[in-house]
């Protein structure tokens, strides 16, 4: 009955997992009650436990990460994945959240039922995406030290070597009739809820740099503009709705720009909560 159960590999929700294993354990064992997991667990007392988390109203201490695996019959890299991801979903640390996700990447054995590596490595450092951006301003072919010194930060040459190379397997550079290395069209395409995910540690990553840059004096291009406001919900709802606006309108003075570009610029928004 295995193969009735759904692949933990697929996931990157714990809960929704949890949600999705009760519901098809039970097409084909009815005595797979909340009560019975929860007596599993060592909760007795609380029928509603099991519930509770997978609906995302309780959390998974460590002790209790044990028990699940032990009540969903998980063995070897799937209970290790289940472990990774629950530490992936609770955890509010950057570095902890990172050093989660890689370890999904790695223990999934399922080949691109998570994500594709190659995209995943994309993601992971900021400044891949700036060196697709940089071949549009300067002429390319193999001076790699010239490429990485055109960073600010500098990267390595290596770094900028691996960056070129993961580029090109992935398709979204190519050669123009010149023989530089320029841009292409193509867009890396990835499951939304793992795309969400991947794009979130990428996020961070450039948030780390935009924290260097307001630190360096020598940087006068930087503009950082910070707001705190007390809104309502609807207001929420237009201001978010202004924003996406907002990115539209960029994008297209980008595509209508006819002057040649001559520096590659970051653009963070961040929109958050800070009261209760």
């Amino acid at each position: 009955m295995e193969n009735l159960l759904p692949d933990i590999f697929a996931y990157i929700d714990f809960r929704e997992y949890l949600d999705d294993y009760y519901k098809a354990r039970k097409q084909f064992d009815r005595d797979f009650t909340h009560s019975r997991i929860c007596k599993g667990l060592g909760q007795e007392h609380s029928k509603g436990y099991f519930n509770n988390v997978a609906k995302g109203r309780a959390d998974v201490t460590p002790t209790f990460i044990d028990r699940f695996i032990s009540v969903l019959e998980l063995k070897g890299d799937e209970a290790m994945y289940f472990r990774a991801l629950v530490n992936y979903n609770q955890t509010t640390s950057p570095s902890e959240k990172e050093f989660s996700f890689d370890q999904l990447v790695r223990l999934n054995r399922t080949p691109f039922k998570l994500i594709d590596k190659k995209a995943y490595d994309y993601y992971k450092e900021w400044h891949h995406s700036a060196v697709r951006a940089v071949l549009d301003i300067i002429d390319f072919k193999d001076d790699y030290k010239r490429l990485a010194t055109s960073l600010a930060p500098n990267i390595s040459v290596k770094q900028a070597k691996d960056s070129i190379s993961l580029l090109k397997q992935l398709g979204i550079i190519g050669k123009n009739e010149n023989g530089f290395w320029k841009p292409a069209d193509k867009v890396l395409v990835t499951e939304e809820r793992v795309k969400d995910a991947i794009v979130k540690q990428f996020q961070m990553k450039c948030l780390d740099r935009a924290k260097a840059v307001l630190a360096d004096e020598s940087i006068t291009t930087a503009r950082n503009i910070t707001l705190t406001v007390s809104i309502s919900e609807k207001s929420y709802e237009r201001i978010l709705g202004r924003v996406q606006q907002f990115k539209t309108e960029i994008r297209s003075i980008v595509h209508k720009d006819e002057a040649v570009p001559d520096r590659v610029y970051t653009l963070a928004i961040n929109f958050f909560p800070i009261s209760s």
